[in-house]
């Protein structure tokens, strides 16, 4: 019985090795969520550049959605885009005051450049039409471009703002 147990025990740990061998490894997400992020932004009324500037401080936020954060170099301007998916694909943006749902998207963009809404505040835009375009969507990278018309909260003009994005995602 001694022996045959010993056959047995051999047996199965060869079983084991060899399962274990086999096994499929999980790969990691190949874009890593470290390193730098990249943007672009450009804003204009009328055809006229308003602002246009390049930057490297952008980062996002995920799980179930996108939160992605553009900031200048200078912090004059910040544009926070809110993406409710999590894949590529073409993202309208939600006009206030509907509310936000899947496959839909909204920007918050805040600027010295714009009107004040009151005396000694930055300006606002909010989307009235445009969209994201989500390139890249994974777990820890978000990638893509977007283009949106918008009304500033003090003077009602029209802006349009377009732009590129390319950052890390923390979960």
């Amino acid at each position: 019985m001694k022996a045959h147990a010993f056959g047995y025990l051999v047996a199965m740990v060869i079983l084991l090795v060899t399962g274990a061998g086999c096994r499929k490894k999980s790969t990691p997400d190949p874009q890593s969520s470290t390193g730098q992020g990249s943007a672009t932004i450009k804003l204009t009324q009328n055809g006229q550049v308003v602002t246009e500037f390049n930057t490297t401080k952008t980062s996002g936020l995920g799980g179930d959605t996108y939160s992605v954060i553009i900031s200048s170099p200078d912090d004059k301007h910040t544009l926070t885009l809110d993406i409710i998916g999590q894949s590529t694909g073409t993202y309208p943006f939600t006009p206030d005051p509907q509310t936000l749902t899947i496959g839909k998207a909204n920007f918050l963009y805040q600027s010295y450049a714009l009107p004040e809404v009151y005396a000694g505040t930055v300006g606002i835009l909010e989307p009235t039409s445009g969209e994201v375009v989500v390139s890249t969507a994974t777990k820890t990278r978000c990638s893509g471009s977007f283009t949106g018309r918008g009304k500033n909260a003090k003077d009602g003009k029209s802006y349009l703002l377009e732009g590129t994005f390319d950052t890390p995602v923390l979960n």
